[in-house]
């Protein structure tokens, strides 16, 4: 059932960010653009997986107050512009999770949904006259993990077992690059080899269900914990 409560505060929260935004405002956030924010919305999601590896309810909630406020800032600047305001955004959402769902909110059974759901994502890339390259589908500053993870994905792989192997035997040939026990003539630079094992670690990860990203985030956390403990252990 809607809970009142949601509708209420998020109203009031809109209107909070446009007093603040106003003639008789605060000079900070009347300063903000779009521009200025970015860096701040990238850190207040980052903020968010801290608090979500925290397992903190209280803390998960407050960051993803932060995050939510980035959401509003930005709809505000851009509602002051005549482009879009916040309720354009949650409708905008909205109709997409619809749309995307034929399977629960139409008449579509639930057989080939993530064939349907490509689908409809590539129909909705050519109404806004956007291709399906990589190029055009990644996020220039999506994390170079998170992206050979999406690359990874659009390569067809061989089973399970048999890429194992294979990356396991082409780990044995890359680190003879870096030792230097490969041929000259064979032996590539040190950034393009450690790109090499990133990238089939990566694909490793991505065949044991694991996002890399978040495992190397992960082990991250534990390393820096350690350290400020004195107990470091790679």
């Amino acid at each position: 059932m809607p809970n009142p409560a949601n509708a209420m505060e998020i109203n009031r929260l809109i209107k909070i960010m446009a007093s603040l935004r106003s003639k008789t405002g605060c000079p900070w956030d009347r300063l903000q653009t779009p521009q200025s924010l970015k860096g701040y919305l990238l850190e207040e999601a980052y903020e968010v997986l801290d608090a979500i590896d925290n397992h903190n309810p209280a803390e998960i909630c407050d960051e993803l107050g932060d995050l939510l406020l980035q959401v509003v800032f930005l709809a505000q600047i851009y509602q002051e512009q005549g482009l879009f305001n916040f309720a354009d955004v949650a409708k905008s959402i909205a109709d997409k999770l619809i749309r995307r769902h034929p399977h629960v909110f139409g008449e579509a059974d639930h057989e080939h949904h993530a064939e349907r759901w490509e689908a409809i994502k590539r129909q909705e890339r050519e109404s806004r006259g956007k291709g399906h390259s990589l190029a055009e589908r990644l996020p220039k500053g999506l994390p170079a993990l998170k992206t050979a993870q999406k690359v990874s994905k659009r390569i067809p792989l061989p089973t399970t077992t048999v890429l194992h192997e294979q990356i396991l035997d082409s780990y044995a040939s890359l680190f003879g690059q870096i030792e230097k026990t490969a041929p000259d003539d064979s032996r590539e630079s040190p950034a393009t080899t450690i790109g090499r094992i990133l990238y089939q670690t990566v694909q490793l990860a991505a065949t044991l269900g694991v996002d890399a990203e978040d495992a190397l985030r992960q082990k991250n956390n534990t390393l820096i914990a350690a350290e400020d403990r004195g107990k470091t252990n790679p």
